[in-house]
C-alpha cells in the first residue's frame, strides 16, 4: 500500500455510524472492533471510495484503569 493518510472522527456511536454510513451509501472496510485501551473504531469508504475511519474513544477513567 502507498503512503496515505486517514482521518479519524470521534464518534459517540461506533457501531451507529457505522450502519447510518452503509444506508447513506458507505462500505464498511474494516468492521467496529475493539483497540485495548483506546475504544472501538471502524474504518469506511464514502460512495466515492474516500477512506475514512470512526473511533468511538474508551472513557478516560476507563483507560487509566485499562
Amino acid at each position: 500500500m502507498p503512503s496515505h493518510w486517514k482521518i479519524y472522527f470521534a464518534v459517540s456511536d461506533c457501531e451507529g455510524q457505522t450502519t447510518l454510513a452503509q444506508s447513506l451509501g458507505g462500505a464498511v472496510r474494516f468492521p467496529p472492533t475493539d483497540a485495548a485501551g483506546v475504544g472501538r473504531y471502524a474504518v469506511l469508504a464514502d460512495p466515492q471510495g474516500a477512506v475514512f475511519a470512526v473511533i468511538q474513544p474508551m472513557p478516560a477513567a476507563q483507560q487509566a484503569v485499562g
